[in-house]
């Protein structure tokens, strides 16, 4: 049976503590929960009790600036923090990311921290992955979140979510719109009519999934005048190559709606922590790949050699912090090395796994770069072995018909 989890939360406003006390009632098996409201008492908690999460405001009185947060980060590097604040959100929540892990403005329900520190429990691994950490955090100009990313977080938040509205929404970016447009009649998706509106788009990919790519066609065209030493373009078709084959594979397998949906937007960014770290380690980057294309390297043992992270691990990174699902943001962190995963179920992880493979396989973009082997002891162990071929012929199937409507 596993120990029970320390919980610290600090707020100078009792009342709002004492709401989430009483939500916590049903987890006092699981959780050990303790409570400060004064700079007094945290201190006396970070000093002397480990803690595997601790959730705070942003101020509280007899700290000054970021002292609160320096001190939680310097006293409790194993813990998983939360700041909550009503200045700090998914616009700027990037700013103080060398402090937290998660970020929650306030006006907030008990009821939805609770549900975040779970899932943040969930992810451990990779919130706490010092090497994915010490990386974001280095970065001088993460990407920022666009606008019409934290309007959709807005509106998929409530309860009476209208499609019409959110297309509208969609419509008034021309650019987005353009992406969306383009993503979804493209030939991979095998729809019998071209789609010409916003709101047929959204209806299409599924109001999650357009959150995802609305975030990840940001980050593609945001670097497209950025100098780098590969294609974004080829990057981008690869994605979406990936993302199509992986919700394929699921379905073929009988797997959920949810599920195949899931896979498809983890295909679509599973490479983004290539594009943050190609414009903000344009240098270090340049070397990673003459090193991949010279030494016929995979480029992730490459990445760790030179930065001492992956594109994988800063990818997840970043999206477990925008508050991703878990298996979306687990296929990102595991798309190389599905070893990682703390189940051997058909998940998206496995799908995108051997989709990136497949994708290198069926489409040769770049004989310089070393081939994306498969994981065969693990997939094997997993018993998955069996279906490759199959899922192989369904992959170059798929892509085949595409190729015949271009």
């Amino acid at each position: 049976m596993s120990r029970s989890k320390n919980i610290l939360f600090i707020d100078a406003d009792k009342s709002q503590l004492e709401n989430i006390e009483k939500h916590l009632s049903s987890l006092s098996k699981r959780w050990t929960i303790h409570f400060a409201t004064s700079a007094e008492e945290a201190m006396d908690y970070l000093r002397t009790c480990p803690f595997d999460v601790i959730a705070s405001d942003f101020c509280v009185e007899g700290f000054q600036g970021n002292e609160l947060l320096d001190e939680i980060k310097k006293r409790q590097p194993g813990s998983i923090r939360f700041i909550i604040s009503e200045t700090i959100n998914s616009n700027n929540c990037l700013q103080y990311i060398g402090y937290a892990h998660q970020f929650v403005t306030k006006p907030y329900e008990p009821s939805e921290l609770i549900s975040l520190i779970k899932k943040s429990l969930r992810l451990k691994n990779i919130f706490l992955n010092e090497r994915a950490a010490k990386g974001v955090a280095s970065i001088e100009d993460l990407p920022s979140m666009p606008d019409l990313y934290i309007t959709l977080e807005q509106e998929l938040r409530k309860e009476d979510v209208v499609i019409s509205h959110i297309g509208k929404l969609i419509g008034q970016d021309v650019g987005m719109t353009a992406g969306l447009l383009k993503l979804v009649n493209s030939p991979f998706f095998g729809l019998y009519s071209k789609v010409t509106k916003p709101e047929q788009a959204a209806a299409l990919l599924g109001l999650d999934n357009l959150k995802g790519l609305v975030l990840g066609i940001h980050l593609f065209n945001s670097t497209k005048e950025v100098n780098i030493d590969f294609s974004v373009k080829g990057l981008g078709q690869h994605c979406q190559y990936v993302a199509l084959m992986g919700r394929a594979i699921v379905k073929a397998e009988g797997g959920s709606n949810e599920l195949a949906e899931h896979t498809f937007l983890a295909g679509f960014l599973h490479d983004i922590g290539k594009l943050v770290l190609a414009t903000s380690y344009t240098d270090e980057y340049a070397t990673i790949l003459s090193i991949v294309r010279d030494a016929k390297v995979p480029i992730q043992d490459a990445e760790k050699d030179i930065l001492g992270f992956t594109h994988a691990e800063v990818g997840a990174y970043l999206l477990a912090i925008w508050g991703f699902d878990e298996d979306i943001i687990e296929a990102i962190y595991c798309h190389h090395e599905p070893k990682r995963l703390g189940s051997t179920d058909l998940s998206p992880a496995v799908a995108i796994h051997v989709a990136n493979s497949f994708d290198h396989e069926l489409r040769v973009t770049d004989e310089s770069h070393v081939p994306h082997l498969l994981s065969a002891g693990w997939l094997e162990q997993n018993n998955f072995s069996h279906k490759l071929p199959e899922w192989l012929q369904i992959c170059a199937e798929l892509m085949e018909d595409a190729t015949d409507k271009k």
